[in-house]
């Protein structure tokens, strides 16, 4: 039978009731990755990292290496080429068990304006250095030393580590990017990575030895420039494939006693009502003067029609990793935009959600306050926060906004009450999520909205603040 761990399933995240899944019957078709989203595909890529199977960017295009990569893991692990959608799926419950052993998370390093995969369990500081900030993972000879430099001391480096090879040695020079790897005499692989960033040039060096090859290739590939987004399971083909398979095993399995049930695990549930094609409602919130609102991408998932504020819309942007939307209306927005806050929200501030929810009972604007109870979301997801604030349907997409009314996040989801309750005998209180605010910004940013943002300011009080959110937040309805 199959065992399926109460954190893991914590992680099957706002799995939309529409989208395509495995059914049972299709368990041994073969498998084709069109079907998933980006988000998957770099799930399964980080998979085949860690299993030393694929050595290329973990970025969710799937394209000949990784359908290579995975066929080679197939037949290592004593299967056949052929691969079939049973045999994703067992790979994506490897893959999560590998991330869950060390707390696998691609964290946003604001000094190197750098993300990368690091361990949030046994990792330690290494040799002390006045130039380089050195990490080791503990039962590993994986390690980290990560610098800022000038062009000729960070050429020194990438010499360094090509004087040291003796073999394999691989060099990447463009104007922006530089890489060198190799492998030395005592069969230890070196690479290191500079990218120009901010005016310096930002260096990772990574070592490791051949019984730690798949924890390098999966750093390795995971490296990117400024912020990017989580590995982990995200709505879609995968979850629901996995909760096909759990339910297939229940089937076959004998009934367990009464003595010890099995509960299902508990899940976050994504503040917005499935509608199954009639109207649905969300929150958004004004970003621009032109008329950009910022929402939840499974806000607007499947609309044929939107409305901001009674206007219509059209969607300029998605982004499924982060779960964000823009939105533009053709009439003059009403108001001022938002103003972000400069900086991030601190654990145990206050915060106060605005927003619609349940309009068709609530009928208006519903503001609702808390503080920051964590600074990641589950599993140490770094994109999201969690807060006490309560959040009903028809949040998802409002801001969270500091004492002073600047926007330190975007309300996401909130927690499955029920679930958690029939998994462990007790009810969560006010366990809810929102996308933090400079991953908001950084998402405006790519897509060519700059966000206002404000300085250090007085709190206001509270009645005052909510007349300034409500003036900027507005109702999304969908059919």
């Amino acid at each position: 039978m199959l065992r399926f761990s109460l954190a893991f399933a914590t992680l099957l995240l706002f799995a939309a009731p529409e989208a395509w899944a495995f059914r049972a019957d299709e368990m041994q078709r073969e498998f084709d990755a069109r079907v998933l989203t980006a988000d998957e595909k770099r799930f399964l890529q980080a998979g085949l990292a860690f299993a030393n199977a694929y050595n290329g960017l973990i970025d969710g295009a799937w394209g000949a290496g990784s359908q290579r990569a995975l066929e080679a893991y197939e037949i290592r692990s004593g299967r056949t080429a052929f691969v079939t959608n049973a045999d994703v799926l067992f790979l994506a419950l490897e893959t999560y068990e590998t991330i869950e052993r060390h707390g696998w998370v691609r964290q946003y390093n604001s000094g190197l304006d750098m993300s990368f995969l690091v361990p949030t369990v046994g990792f330690r500081d290494g040799a002390p250095s006045d130039s380089f900030v050195n990490l080791e993972l503990d039962g590993t000879s994986l390690g980290y030393s990560l610098t800022i430099g000038t062009g000729p001391q960070t050429e020194r480096l990438h010499r360094y580590t090509a004087e040291e090879s003796v073999m394999n040695v691989y060099q990447v020079r463009r104007p922006n990017l530089w890489i060198t790897s190799g492998r030395t005499q005592a069969g230890v692989t070196l690479y290191t990575r500079s990218d120009y960033r901010r005016g310096a040039w930002s260096t990772i060096m990574l070592s490791a030895a051949d019984r730690d090859a798949g924890l390098l290739a999966a750093v390795t590939g995971s490296i990117e420039p400024g912020y990017a987004p989580q590995i982990g399971i995200s709505p879609g083909v995968l979850s629901q494939g996995i909760e096909t398979l759990a339910a297939m095993a229940e089937d076959e399995a004998p009934a367990p006693s009464p003595a010890a049930p099995e509960v299902p695990a508990p899940a976050v549930s994504d503040s917005t009502p499935s509608t199954g094609g009639a109207q649905g409602f969300g929150t958004g919130f004004l970003v621009s003067d032109r008329g950009d609102y910022l929402t939840n991408n499974h806000v607007v998932r499947g609309c044929r029609t939107l409305t901001v504020g009674g206007q219509p819309a059209t969607v300029t942007a998605t982004d499924e990793g982060f779960d964000l939307a823009l939105l533009r209306t053709s009439a003059p927005p009403e108001g001022a935009p938002a103003q972000f806050a400069a900086r991030p929200a601190r654990l145990n501030s206050d915060v106060t959600v605005v927003g619609y929810p349940l309009p068709d009972l609530l009928g208006g604007v519903n503001v609702t306050r808390g503080s920051v109870t964590s600074l990641k979301g589950i599993a140490g997801d770094g994109v999201r926060m969690q807060i006490s604030a309560p959040v009903q349907p028809g949040n998802s997409g409002g801001p969270v906004v500091n004492a002073a009314g600047q926007v330190v996040g975007v309300v996401v989801a909130k927690l499955d009450a029920q679930m958690v309750a029939e998994a462990t005998g007790d009810i969560p209180q006010n366990i809810n999520f929102a996308i933090r605010g400079e991953i908001a910004k950084l998402f405006l940013y790519q897509n060519g909205v700059e966000p206002a943002e404000a300085t250090d300011a007085a709190a206001l009080p509270p009645e005052d603040l909510a007349d300034l959110a409500q003036g900027f937040t507005r109702l999304i309805t969908c059919d």
